[in-house]
């Protein structure tokens, strides 16, 4: 359950997130898409239920707005999290950095043999190629640019990278596609349908939905209808309910009236 003072966003829904499922959330404006999202992800309390999942289950969450620290650079931004393979990496980022002013400085040489083959064992070399592809693909060329200086746009991209290389056991996003180029949509539908892990997220591009989902989850009215198949065959079956709730209501009506 979900309220906001007297309004109730939803109440006794109940739902089930599969292992490799790829789920879109939809619903009309309003009707609370992005603080069930957030619930699920643990950054917004529910006002009653409970939700049960696995231990060391892992979630990682794109919201529509970006928090950074405006001084810190991308590279920092994109590997900080608590993995000691990401801490590892972004140690490296910075000791590159460190090192064009001073290439021949013995102290630093000695730290990054270490770092370099602490990268070796616990495949850090991995994850720093792919922070560099997918930072390409998303239009992010400066790794050194400090997170003020991008748009809100490029800092929502960078913030999808980040989600995205974390492997996570769910993915949730909201609005992914926002800020994003035609090129860019592409790359990331088909990573999605590609990715190892459960996702769920919220977009209004329809054919992003009908390309990458299996399941459709629609808010509506306080309730939360499931739907097997993509965005297409969710508008079937929705156009069937919607016509048996129509005939439903019509007999209802006769009996009201033959009762008066």
């Amino acid at each position: 359950k979900k309220e906001y003072g007297e309004k109730v966003l939803f109440k006794d829904i109940e739902f089930s997130i599969s292992e490799n499922e790829k789920i879109g959330l939809i619903g009309l404006n309003g009707t609370g898409k992005s603080s069930l999202l957030k619930i699920i992800a643990g950054i917004e309390e529910m006002d009653g239920g409970m939700i049960d999942k696995p231990k060391d289950y892992r979630v990682s969450y794109l919201g529509q707005s970006v928090d950074v620290d405006e001084d810190e650079k991308v590279s920092a931004f994109i590997y900080r999290n608590d993995s000691p393979v990401f801490q590892t990496v972004r140690k490296y980022e910075e000791l590159l950095e460190q090192m064009k002013g001073n290439p021949n400085d013995s102290s630093l040489l000695d730290k990054m043999f270490k770092l370099q083959a602490e990268m070796d064992a616990n495949g850090g070399w991995e994850i720093h190629s792919n922070a560099q592809i997918m930072l390409n693909k998303l239009g992010i060329k400066d790794l050194n640019a400090k997170m003020g200086s991008l748009s809100g746009g490029q800092k929502k991209r960078c913030a999808l990278a980040k989600a995205l290389m974390e492997k996570a056991d769910l993915l949730i996003l909201d609005e992914p596609t926002n800020h994003l180029d035609y090129d860019s949509i592409e790359w990331l539908q088909e990573y999605i349908q590609a990715y190892q892990s459960s996702v769920l997220f919220v977009t209004h591009d329809r054919y992003f939905l009908d390309e990458v989902t299996k399941k459709i989850w629609e808010l509506d009215k306080g309730q939360l209808h499931s739907y097997d198949g993509n965005y297409e065959k969710f508008l079937e079956i929705k156009a069937i309910r919607d016509e048996m709730e129509l005939k439903s209501a019509h007999k209802v009506s006769r009996l009201f009236q033959q009762e008066l």
